[in-house]
């Protein structure tokens, strides 16, 4: 595992294609989305990714043969107590909302614990070979009719999913791209979650072909039901016909979707924080997705650069659709 935080946040930078104003807008929203449901008392899940064939050589349909992964967050000798975290029951939540969906899903863990072995994936460089070590294996469970968890084979898993050749398609990207003494950078336990995270993805993308989609979290409402959760921190645009509105990305949309088409009537939400010109907070605002399609426009629009890097199509929502998000949560 990572040495030291500067590890950490190296292979995070591997990873990530773009490290834009937007990727570190996305994280500094979380970090104080969680806080703010912290202070008012509102439990939260973690989410996962969500993973499809990148190829329908093995099955016809790859979108209909999902995979969800919940990462535990294990602890690092410079984030804390060095000791391995256990599967909480905020995690178990997650795990059981997922495979009530209809998604096959995994709880993953390291099944061991030594950062002397780390290193960092290196692309090619010159007559230098590209390398993507996985510094050391991953434990995948899900649990038993009986209650256990029990291990579950790797290659089971992912057995519609067509195998890598070889480092054929695998990208690794500059590091030294972040100002590491810059928040968000400088939170200890913030990097040991991205980390662990991205780390889940990368050690099967290093065997697979693989389309992935993350989930931010999920809200339990009073009520007991959990709400899929997708965060992003925006400025209001204006429209002449529907006056100001936030965009939501297709590919966010679509993953909305699937989440409310199913006979058990969930819902999910659109939570924006609300920003001006200068990046000063102004309000936290949500609304539903049943609300959501039912109010936006049928236009979409090219959006800008998203966290990945590359250019976005865009559904317009009407802000005036959106409530406080103090007010929604009250009757969730």
């Amino acid at each position: 595992m990572p040495r030291n935080k500067a590890d950490a946040i190296q292979f995070l930078e591997t990873q990530w294609s773009s490290i834009n104003d937007n990727k570190v807008k996305g994280i500094k929203a979380e970090v104080e989305f969680v806080s703010y449901l912290e202070t008012n008392n509102v439990h939260y899940i973690p989410g996962g990714w969500i993973m499809m064939p990148g190829k329908n050589t093995n099955i016809d349909i790859p979108t209909s043969y999902k995979i969800c992964l919940i990462p535990v967050c294990a602890d690092f000798s410079w984030s804390a107590s060095g000791q391995r975290s256990i599967v909480s029951p905020a995690l178990m939540s997650a795990y059981n909302y997922f495979r009530q969906v209809g998604v096959k899903t995994y709880i993953v863990e390291p099944s061991e614990f030594d950062e002397s072995n780390f290193q960092l994936p290196q692309g090619r460089n010159g007559n230098k070979k590209a390398q993507y070590p996985r510094s050391y294996p991953l434990d995948f469970k899900e649990v038993s009719p009986r209650g256990n968890f029990e291990s579950v084979v790797y290659s089971d898993i992912f057995q519609n999913f067509p195998e890598r050749n070889g480092n054929s398609g695998l990208r690794c990207n500059k590091v030294g791209r972040v100002n590491q003494s810059q928040y968000p950078w400088n939170d200890d336990n913030l990097v040991k979650e991205l980390f662990w995270f991205e780390y889940a993805r990368y050690y099967c993308q290093v065997d697979f072909l693989l389309s992935n989609n993350d989930l931010d979290l999920f809200i339990i409402g009073q009520s007991g039901f959990a709400y899929p959760v997708e965060l992003k921190s925006k400025k209001a645009a204006h429209d002449p016909t529907l006056g100001e509105w936030f965009g939501l990305d297709v590919g966010p949309f679509a993953k909305m979707s699937f989440f409310t088409s199913n006979s058990m009537n969930t819902d999910a939400l659109y939570v924006v924080q609300e920003v001006d010109d200068d990046r000063n907070f102004v309000n936290w605002l949500a609304i539903r997705f049943t609300d959501l399609v039912k109010s936006c426009s049928w236009v979409g629009r090219s959006g800008g650069q998203g966290m990945s890097g590359g250019a976005s199509s865009t559904i317009k929502v009407p802000k005036l659709a959106f409530q406080n998000l103090s007010d929604l949560l009250v009757h969730l």
